[in-house]
């Protein structure tokens, strides 16, 4: 991306960043209507190695960017306290609404203290935020300091797949939770229920083909060898590797070279998984 020199003619605009992925789409958006500032305040992130990985990023996203970053204090002691006798409630609930507004809250107060007209918010790039949480925290904390609040649903458009894209063109940290230490629960619990369940449908699909097979979820690699193929078949594989999901396919260079020639990636409906070619070594 093009450096963007900022003008005269536009208006300042803090963006509070919740992460350097979702400044991404909002920022592209932003910078052509405002002077755009990054302003990264977040205190319910959990634990504090998480909240560094996500700074890290920010500022990496900032500083290739060019644009100017902010960075607020973490104070998860504060966020405790916000969303204190809500701790039991699920995502996009009261407690994310007392979650987003104490952050535009402290965005609106800064944008005031240091000058300027706007402030957004990088949140509505996912589309796991509740985007009238974000507007009705947004206004109120534009009441309380004067502040204009601007926010646009950035996740249209395919606004959220450009984020993910950029994300990894430029090498930017992404996390697989919201952030607090309630989500990040609420996440594994989820991925052990969705583990349990592709688990099952394994099964199932191997005994509807009286296949005994041992194998595990979610691996590191999995391999694809032609004695697979002729043991279990093409179609009954094409149904076992989203259920399996491994980071990487390993194929042997003739079973490649027939369904997956010139390709990075191998597609399995919705799954898509990076291809790697088996190098046999022979004594």
């Amino acid at each position: 991306m093009k450096n963007t020199f900022k003008t005269k003619n536009k208006k300042k605009l803090l963006l509070h960043v919740c992460c350097a992925p979702d400044a991404t789409t909002a920022y592209i958006i932003l910078k052509d209507k405002f002077n755009v500032d990054f302003y990264f305040y977040n205190p319910n992130v959990h634990p504090r190695k998480e909240y560094e990985r996500r700074l890290d990023a920010t500022r990496k996203l900032a500083n290739m960017w060019k644009v100017k970053l902010t960075e607020g204090k973490y104070e998860p002691e504060k966020y405790f306290q916000v969303v204190k006798g809500y701790e039991h409630l699920g995502e996009m609930s009261y407690r994310c609404f007392l979650c987003i507004r104490q952050r535009l809250f402290n965005t609106a107060y800064f944008a005031k203290r240091l000058g300027y007209e706007y402030f957004s918010t990088s949140l509505p790039t996912s589309p796991k935020k509740d985007f009238e949480m974000v507007i009705k925290s947004g206004g109120e904390a534009e009441q309380k300091f004067g502040v204009r609040f601007y926010v646009e649903d950035f996740k249209k458009n395919e606004g959220y797949p450009l984020s993910v894209k950029l994300s990894k063109e430029l090498n930017l940290y992404r996390q697989n939770y919201c952030g607090c230490i309630f989500s990040m629960k609420e996440a594994m619990k989820q991925r052990e229920r969705s583990k349990k369940e592709r688990m099952e449908k394994l099964q199932n699909i191997l005994r509807e083909n009286d296949i005994s097979f041992n194998i595990e979820i979610d691996p590191n690699e999995f391999t694809v060898t032609s004695d697979l193929i002729n043991r279990i078949g093409f179609e009954v594989l094409k149904k076992l590797i989203p259920l399996i999901r491994p980071r990487t396919l390993i194929v042997e260079k003739n079973i490649y070279e027939r369904y997956w020639a010139g390709r990075k990636n191998a597609k399995f409906g919705k799954f898509k998984v990076k291809i790697k070619i088996l190098e046999r070594t022979f004594l």
